[in-house]
């Protein structure tokens, strides 16, 4: 009977669910499966704890291995295994898998021997489990920073009391070289027997994608926002990416419900508009959000109780603000790296696998033949501080090594830069002076009306010319917006445009523009921000742009006055706007 005793003790305790991830899971099964000369296609969770693997054998025939999995402290015995056996019976299943976190009994692994049953204690498991870990690292990015430097750096964000009496005061407590863990991944699309690749690099400690911004590291949480999420809820996600819109009435529950807080899914009527308008417009709202910073889409507002009892069916659909895999993503084409891995760099964890980041790039870039390339290391700095109240804070600091993809600093690069983030502002002074100019009152407001149509024009038309060329620029910037793209020059294809248009306005006016539209053109090549492509193009097209407006709007069109002062006004208005906007996507 002594021998039946553990018996009583593992009856009581109720077995948990092992927490394999589902990659791992499935290449820990096709592997176990190759012992029974079988090929897995596909696994059908029939239960918790069970799953039905559907495999090919030699002859070209499917058959079916039950695969159970149990997590025990203490070992299994053989009623277990037996309790198996009678399972993939009733489930015409011709082999099985019994996989634990435990241990089997003497008596358990020689009634599997008589059996097709394949046994796999905790030791195996971790071996095979190891197996799937992180991958070897092939190279590191190099530090482009001395120690001396980084002391620096880290001094310099240090709080302080103000006057030596307010606030509080931090002091180093000390600073660690870091490395993190990158996975590189590449993205194939083939269209029309034209095959194009894209690299795009993950933190495999946070989840988040990396891509430049000019000479600057910047990081997208759209992946890490999918691999966090609750497995039910991101496997509803995933499937709401592969299938389109789905009914509420099969989605609904606490997963969804996730899904709805995160904002990953929006939930519509059926007669609420789907179709390409509703697309079309959800795509604009989602361009708006990322200019002005998160406002709420329309789409996603809740409706009301009388909205809802006249709609009874529900739809679910993904939304995703995933962005153009585009060479900015290709950081590694900016950095330079070496085989070598600098040992005085202690690596971070690696929190998510190159499996769970393929598979959800898999399903939310379509079409794409997706793959894990290989890992490297990316060097920055951790600082910890101490408040004098006795908290802790850290801050991270960026090290690469950049290429010299960026021209070097001049002594007149602060006015090219000037003119890069405030393309307006001299356009709004030279605005304001016209006012003040001794002219009939109609007719400032007639050119300030027509120089907005002029300046909406210009801007549509550029973006617009962005989009179908989509042409990349040697230095990355406005990552995730469309603007991003290389041809044409905006700010030449509007400064040379209002040239133009202010000929026909005066013509001496004109001429005293033209040395300030020429330094706009000749700032783009020496920030390397545009090729001369790109410059000259724009300044043909708005040149184009401010012959019609002068011709056809200003000495063409005349409005009623409480119109053209509307669109007066609105033209100061743009210039804010535009210098808003760049600033907020810079």
């Amino acid at each position: 009977m002594m021998d039946r005793f553990p018996r009583f003790f593992k009856e009581e305790e109720e077995w948990k669910s092992l927490e394999i991830k589902p990659k791992q899971f499935e290449d820990i099964v096709s592997r176990l499966l190759s012992e029974f000369n079988l090929d897995l296609q596909e696994l059908e969770k029939i239960e918790e704890g069970d799953t039905i693997a559907i495999a090919i054998n030699k002859l070209g025939e499917e058959t079916k291995s039950l695969v159970r999995t149990r997590s025990y402290t203490i070992g299994l015995e053989m009623e277990d295994v037996e309790d198996l056996y009678e399972d993939m019976l009733r489930n015409k299943a011709i082999s099985a898998i019994f996989i634990t976190s435990s241990h089997f009994t003497k008596e358990a692994k020689e009634f599997a021997k008589h059996v097709p049953i394949k046994l796999v204690d905790g030791v195996e498991l971790g071996k095979l489990l190891s197996e799937y870990g992180v991958p070897t690292t092939e190279l590191a990015f190099l530090s482009g920073f001395t120690d001396k430097k980084v002391l620096g750096y880290f001094k310099r964000q240090r709080a302080k009391k103000f006057l030596g009496l307010f606030g509080s005061r931090e002091t180093i407590e000390e600073i660690d070289r870091m490395y993190i863990p990158m996975g590189q991944f590449s993205m194939k699309k083939t269209t029309r027997d034209l095959e194009t690749s894209s690299y795009l690099y993950v933190d495999l400690t946070s989840g988040s994608v990396f891509h430049m911004e000019e000479n600057r590291i910047e990081e997208d949480d759209f992946i890490k926002r999918i691999l966090d999420l609750p497995e039910e809820s991101r496997v509803h996600l995933l499937d709401l990416i592969k299938h389109g819109e789905l009914e509420h009435e099969h989605l609904k529950g606490k997963a969804l419900d996730i899904l709805e807080k995160e904002r990953l899914i929006g939930i519509r009527g059926k007669n609420e508009g789907g179709g390409v308008l509703n697309i079309l417009m959800n795509e604009i709202t989602s361009t708006m959000n990322i200019f002005i910073g998160g406002l709420t889409s329309i789409s996603s507002k809740e409706t009301s109780a009388k909205e809802r009892e006249i709609t009874t069916t529900k739809y679910v659909r993904a939304r995703i603000d995933k962005p153009v895999i585009d060479a900015s993503f290709d950081i590694g084409h900016f950095i330079e790296s070496s085989t070598e891995i600098n040992p005085e760099f202690d690596p971070d964890p690696v929190n998510y696998s190159p499996e769970d980041v393929v598979d959800v790039l898999k399903r939310i870039y379509k079409g794409n033949d997706v793959s894990f390339v290989k890992m490297a290391y990316l060097p920055y700095y951790r600082c910890k501080y101490i408040i004098d109240t006795g908290r802790e804070r850290f801050k991270k600091l960026f090290t690469p090594k950049f290429k010299q993809f960026v021209p070097k600093p001049t002594a007149y690069t602060w006015i090219y830069r000037t003119i890069d983030r405030f393309p307006a502002i001299p356009y709004l002074i030279i605005a304001l002076g016209y006012l003040l100019l001794d002219l009939g009152k109609l007719k400032k407001i007639h050119v300030l009306s027509s120089a907005f149509i002029f300046l909406s024009i210009a801007v549509i038309m550029g973006v617009l010319l962005k989009v179908i060329f989509k042409t990349e620029r040697k230095i990355p910037r406005y990552g995730g917006t469309i603007v991003k793209y290389g041809f044409p020059s905006i700010h030449a294809l509007a400064s040379i445009g209002a040239i133009a248009f202010v000929y026909f306005v005066d013509p001496m006016f004109a001429l005293l523009l033209a040395p300030l539209g020429l330094l706009y053109m000749y700032s783009r090549i020496k920030l390397g921000v545009h090729s001369e492509r790109d410059i000259l193009g724009g300044a043909i097209t708005g040149l184009i742009i401010g012959i019609f407006c002068g011709i056809y709007i200003l000495l063409g069109i005349y409005l009623e006055p409480d119109i053209e002062t509307v669109l007066g006004v609105l033209f100061f208005v743009a210039l804010l706007t535009l210098t808003t906007i760049e600033l907020r996507t810079r």
